[in-house]
């Protein structure tokens, strides 16, 4: 089975840098492109405030900080000589988002942590990683 092109739906945890770190060592053994999708929801970023100002605040700071966390994660595929496309959506249904991104942009295969930073440890496995490996009509990894 041949993957051109690896999904990790990355939200800077522990887990989704371990998903990334496999997705690169995937790709340099497939030839493979990975495309590094951060959803970025303003209520599960403690927002929905009635001045859209500061809404609009919340989102531009979690961006930035997401494009931090692309930063590093570019140093490692650039180490590693695999190509990295990384994209930032904003979604109130980060499953819906990821299978759209998902089949707009043909991937093979998705690579992601079991679970996020949603606070939930006595969770096996997180609600994102279990409703993408239900929808999903590509091969899942789960990286735990």
């Amino acid at each position: 089975m041949t993957f051109n092109t690896i999904l990790v739906p990355y939200d800077g945890s522990a887990h989704a840098l371990k998903a990334f770190n496999k997705a690169v060592e995937l790709a340099k053994q497939h030839h493979s492109q990975i495309k590094v999708v951060s959803c970025l929801n303003i209520a599960n970023l403690g927002g929905w405030y009635i001045d859209k100002r500061i809404n609009k605040d919340i989102m531009r700071k979690a961006k930035k900080l997401t494009k931090d966390l692309f930063s590093k994660l570019d140093s490692v595929a650039k180490k590693n000589s695999v190509s990295v496309d990384f994209k930032i959506i904003e979604s109130n249904n980060t499953i819906k988002s990821l299978m759209l991104f998902t089949k707009s942009k043909n991937v093979d295969l998705i690579v992601m942590g079991s679970s996020g930073r949603g606070g939930f440890d006595k969770i096996l496995l997180g609600s994102v990683s279990n409703g993408v490996m239900q929808k999903a009509k590509c091969p899942v990894i789960i990286i735990k």
